[in-house]
């Protein structure tokens, strides 16, 4: 996950026939780096926050939080269906300025995708042969700070989840490989999967779920030393996520690691690759 914090613009993918060449490479460098998926060990839960005032709106007061983002370089994010006939979506960071992007669903198994890049926020639609059931979302209903959000994916390239609670609306800035300026939300992180420390990275795009297991927004950076993640604001997703959903069981404090992990295994939410020549 990059430390940065609606038309669709299409990007041209290569011919069927380098994936037979870069998915060999994709194999390698995914269970090599990753290895076998594993279960994850839930740390004690943390104590519910107590809930504040309904989120203020968009104000030119608001944090403005700086973000460079690096050079073009393989790597890894997390992305969820949001429709039944194999759409995506993760964080543009993840996938912007890749030469090949595919889906891991399976140990050694990776399906390649075609990404289009949403313009004006951190947001990008995969669109697959492969489908799983869409999550549901919830992007109409007013946010409440100190509400508990639950980030679910692959940090680190391992399964592994994060749970935050909603501090303050700020704003974006991006500069470096591309130029952006958009509203996010900040959480203030709770707790963890007990056997993952240090940065999230791999985490972006991951969805927000709230404690219906609804959608509210995508993880698109973090502030490791405030102890701060940003998600991209609900209203950026409104046109993308339009299919209704298939409810999830609600998520909880003290059960959200199983949750979590069902989520992975049912591959409803699955890591992303990024392949740069």
């Amino acid at each position: 996950m990059a430390r940065r914090p609606n038309g669709y613009q299409a990007k041209a993918k290569k011919r069927f026939p380098d994936w037979i060449i870069y998915g060999l490479v994709l194999i390698v460098f995914v269970w090599t780096a990753y290895g076998v998926e594993q279960d994850i060990v839930v740390a004690d839960p943390p104590d519910s926050p107590e809930l504040g005032p309904l989120l203020p709106s968009d104000s030119p007061r608001d944090e403005i939080v700086l973000v460079d983002v690096a050079p073009r370089q393989s790597g890894t994010g997390t992305a969820f269906s949001i429709d039944k006939n194999g759409m995506w979506l993760t964080a543009r960071h993840v996938v912007d300025s890749c030469n090949h992007v595919g889906l891991r669903v399976g140990s050694g198994r990776i399906v390649p995708v075609k990404t289009q890049i949403v313009q004006n926020s951190d947001l990008a639609v995969l669109t697959s042969e492969w489908s799983r059931k869409p999550l549901p979302a919830d992007l109409e209903s007013q946010r409440q700070l100190g509400e508990v959000g639950y980030f679910i994916g692959y940090p680190q390239g391992k399964p592994g989840e994060v749970v935050g609670s909603l501090l303050a609306r700020n704003r974006m800035k991006v500069r470096g490989r591309y130029t952006n300026d958009e509203a996010i939300l900040a959480w203030s992180e709770l707790g963890r999967s007990r056997n993952l420390s240090g940065s999230l990275g791999g985490l972006s795009g991951a969805p927000v779920l709230d404690k219906d297991g609804e959608i509210i927004g995508v993880v698109s950076a973090e502030s490791p030393r405030r102890g701060r993640i940003y998600s991209v604001a609900p209203r950026y997703l409104r046109g993308i996520i339009t299919s209704p959903g298939i409810g999830v069981e609600p998520l909880s404090l003290d059960s959200y690691g199983q949750s979590a992990d069902k989520l992975r295994r049912d591959r409803r939410v699955a890591q992303v690759i990024c392949l740069v020549k």
